[in-house]
C-alpha cells in the first residue's frame, strides 16, 4: 500500500470514528438535556418560594443594615440582631457567590474558546471550499481543522478521496436532512439524489446546483451565484447579522468569498478544472459529471441548507 493510500485510509477512518463519536455524544447530550429540563420543572416552584421569601424579607434586612450602621457609628451599647435573620442573609450571600463561582468561570471558557476557535474554523472552511468541498455541520470541528491542515500541507487528494467516501456514506442522511428541511423542494431534491445514485452525475449536478440557489433565495431573500461590487450577494446578508468575531460568522464565511464555485470567466485561470455553475449551466463546461465533482454539489447544498436554515431559525 502506497503511503498516499495509507493517508487517505487513516483519514477516512478519523472521520468515521469522529462521526460515531458524534452522534454518541449527541444522544448523550440529549438525555442530559431532558433530564435538566425535568430538574428545572422541578425546582422551579422551590425558586420562585425562595425569591418570594427574599422578596418579602428585603425591608427586614434593610432595616436590619440601617440600625447596624447606626450603632456602629455610635457610643450605645453593641445589642446582637436576631441572628436566625443574620443566619438567612449569610445563606443567601453564600449561594449567590457559589453560583458565581460556578457559571461564571464555565461562560468565561466558552468565551475564550470563541475568540480562539473562529479563525481556524475560518481558515478552513475557506481551503476545503477552495477545492469545491463544504462542510458538514454534522462534522465534528476537530476533524474540518484536520482537514484544513491537510490541505495546507499539500494533501490535496487524500482530502479528495476521504471527503468522497465520507459524504457518499452520508447520502441518505443528507437527502433526508434537506428534504426535512425544505419538503416543498422534496420532488426536486430527491430526483437529484436518484440521478446520483445511478452515476448520471450530468443530470444530478445542475439541479443541486440550481437548488442551492433556490434555497439561499428562498431562505435570507438573496442569491448564492449572483454577485454585488464583486462579492457574492450572500456576502451582503452575513455582514448585516454577523458579528465578525463570532463563531457563526466564521460558520457563514464560505457565504461571504468568492470562490472557485461560483468564479466569473476573469476569476477563472485557464487550468481552471473546480466544479463551477457558470461553466455547467451555460453548456461551457462538458466532463463535469464525475463521482466527486457530484459529490461537492451534494457537500454545498447540504452546507447552504443547514447553515442558512439554522441562522433564520435562530431567536
Amino acid at each position: 500500500m502506497t503511503a498516499n493510500a495509507k493517508d487517505t485510509k487513516a483519514m477516512s477512518t478519523h472521520l468515521r470514528q469522529w462521526q460515531k463519536m458524534s452522534e454518541r455524544i449527541q444522544k448523550h447530550v440529549e438525555s442530559i438535556l431532558k433530564r435538566q429540563e425535568e430538574l428545572e420543572k422541578t425546582v422551579q416552584p422551590l425558586l420562585e418560594s425562595r425569591a418570594a421569601l427574599q422578596k418579602s424579607l428585603e425591608p427586614i434586612l434593610a432595616d436590619q443594615e440601617k440600625w447596624r450602621k447606626v450603632i456602629a457609628s455610635s457610643e450605645l451599647p453593641q445589642y446582637a440582631l436576631p441572628a436566625d435573620l443574620w443566619a438567612i442573609a449569610e445563606q443567601a450571600e453564600k449561594l449567590r457567590k457559589s453560583l458565581e463561582g460556578i457559571i461564571s468561570p464555565a461562560f468565561e471558557e466558552i468565551q475564550r474558546s470563541f475568540k480562539e476557535h473562529p479563525p481556524k474554523t475560518q481558515t478552513a472552511l475557506i481551503l476545503l471550499a477552495t477545492h469545491g468541498w463544504y462542510f458538514d455541520p454534522e462534522m465534528p470541528i476537530p476533524s474540518l481543522w484536520k482537514l484544513g491542515n491537510a490541505l495546507e500541507k499539500g494533501s490535496v487528494q487524500e482530502v479528495e478521496e476521504a471527503l468522497t467516501q465520507y459524504f457518499e456514506d452520508r447520502l441518505d442522511k443528507i437527502e433526508a436532512s434537506i428534504t426535512g428541511r425544505f419538503p416543498t423542494r422534496e420532488k426536486v431534491i430527491k430526483a437529484a439524489f436518484s440521478a446520483h445514485r445511478r452515476c448520471e452525475y450530468e443530470l444530478s449536478i445542475p439541479v443541486f446546483l440550481s437548488q442551492t440557489d433556490g434555497i439561499c433565495k428562498e431562505v435570507v431573500n438573496k442569491y448564492f451565484f449572483m454577485k454585488q461590487n464583486g462579492k457574492p450577494c450572500t456576502a451582503i446578508y452575513v455582514e448585516q447579522i454577523i458579528a465578525p468575531d463570532t463563531f457563526r460568522a466564521a460558520l457563514l464565511s464560505p457565504l461571504a468569498r468568492s470562490l472557485p464555485i461560483g468564479a466569473s470567466e476573469k476569476e477563472r485561470g485557464a487550468d481552471f478544472n473546480e466544479l463551477n455553475r457558470h461553466m455547467v449551466l451555460h453548456g461551457e463546461s462538458l466532463d463535469y459529471g464525475t463521482k466527486t465533482k457530484s459529490l461537492k454539489a451534494i457537500s454545498l447544498i447540504n452546507y447552504v441548507s443547514h447553515v442558512l436554515k439554522s441562522d433564520n431559525n435562530e431567536p
